[in-house]
């Protein structure tokens, strides 16, 4: 099969001819605001909550002591933090109404929960990463080279 085929094979039978394709995804010369505000909205809505769900998901996680792909997680997230600014951008200042603006106060709560989270754990590893690596070293050390020479080198 020519490379003209496939191509012709991997495109939509109701993708409209005027949209050019850049690698998997379509894209359109007015890809910007919605004509729709209610259905823009709609898409931003929906998009907040997958994304909640996966915060929601690795706040439990982090709360307990099971095993977690955090790098499956943060590649969702990024993903939906993606899909969400793609989606934000097709509404207007004017389309985004009181009950968007709570939607993403209470989003914004959710990822500032998510971040302490992290942080609390990247700062636990980090603490746990020192005490071994100090540990590595005083067991292959001789005492030749280190740093703390003098009367107070044995000293708690």
């Amino acid at each position: 099969m020519t490379a003209t085929a496939l191509s012709r094979k991997a495109i939509p039978s109701d993708a409209p001819a005027a949209m050019p394709l850049v690698g998997r995804r379509y894209t359109s010369a007015n890809r910007g605001v919605s004509q729709d505000p209610d259905a823009a909205r709609a898409v931003v809505f929906s998009v907040i909550t997958c994304i909640e769900g996966y915060l929601d998901d690795e706040t439990a996680a982090l709360n307990s002591t099971h095993a977690f792909d955090f790098k499956t997680s943060n590649d969702r997230k990024s993903q939906g933090l993606l899909d969400l600014s793609q989606a934000l951008r097709r509404l207007q200042q004017s389309d985004i109404n009181d009950d968007l603006k709570l939607r993403l106060l209470g989003f914004r709560e959710k990822l500032a929960i998510n971040l302490r989270k992290i942080r609390l754990h990247l700062d636990a590893v980090k603490e746990i990463a020192s005490v071994l690596s100090e540990a590595i070293q005083n067991a292959e050390s001789d005492g030749t080279y280190s740093r703390n020479i003098g009367p107070y080198r044995n000293a708690p």
